[in-house]
């Protein structure tokens, strides 16, 4: 009877095809090619600090902020009876102070206006004004603006641009508080307003002016 032999695999076989397999990573190891993880286990990354919150922009910040006294006449006064009248007074900028430090010379200024007003009945009563203004800075240097809006409790000064003269270019804004003074012969026409309020001078865009 012939015997079969099985043939049986030593492990010394298999040491020659291993060596050549450890000894590309060993090498790479070594030189410190080998990427970390195929090494040993990465250790946990420390914990960033969290990075600062920006600070919000605070947007524009005016040329100049001003206490509003101003005057306004119609001549004749205007009402039902009358659309449209000349506009002459003053319109006066006081206690001026400067946030961006564009004009801290600049304290006081009172413009000499001249203009047009007109009353409109529909949908409801209205008084707006529109002209020009020039004036004298408290450091003696001239200046002019133009004016045009209405003249309503608690809205928005009418538009003003300075036109000549420190911060020629400047837009105003603000808040206005126009209180009518009757006329004495025609209890039903409104002679003129005194204005108080607050302004701002702003060099390119308006922010708020009730900010400053």
């Amino acid at each position: 009877m012939k015997t079969t032999r099985t043939a049986t695999t030593t492990p010394s076989a298999h040491r020659p095809r291993l060596r050549r397999a450890l000894l590309p990573a060993a090498l790479l190891a070594g030189l410190g090619l080998l990427a970390p993880a195929a090494v040993a286990a990465p250790a946990a990354a420390p914990a960033r600090a969290a990075a600062p919150t920006a600070a919000a922009d605070p947007g524009p910040v005016p040329d100049l902020v001003c206490r509003l006294d101003a005057e306004v006449n119609f001549s004749p006064p205007l009402g039902l009876l009358t659309r449209e009248a000349q506009v002459t007074g003053h319109i006066g900028y006081r206690d001026c102070r400067s946030p961006d430090g564009a004009a801290p010379e600049l304290t006081d200024i009172v413009f000499h206006v001249f203009g047009t007003g007109r009353f409109g009945a529909v949908p409801v009563p209205t008084f707006s004004v529109e002209g020009t203004g020039r004036g004298t800075w408290n450091t003696g240097e001239e200046g002019s603006l133009y004016f045009k809006g209405e003249l309503k409790k608690g809205s928005p000064v009418p538009d003003r641009t300075v036109t000549s003269g420190p911060l020629a270019g400047d837009g105003i804004n603000g808040l206005q508080i126009p209180v009518p003074r009757f006329d004495k012969i025609d209890p039903n026409g409104v002679a003129g307003f005194d204005v108080v309020g607050q302004v701002c001078f702003w060099n390119g865009e308006k922010g708020r002016c009730t900010a400053y």
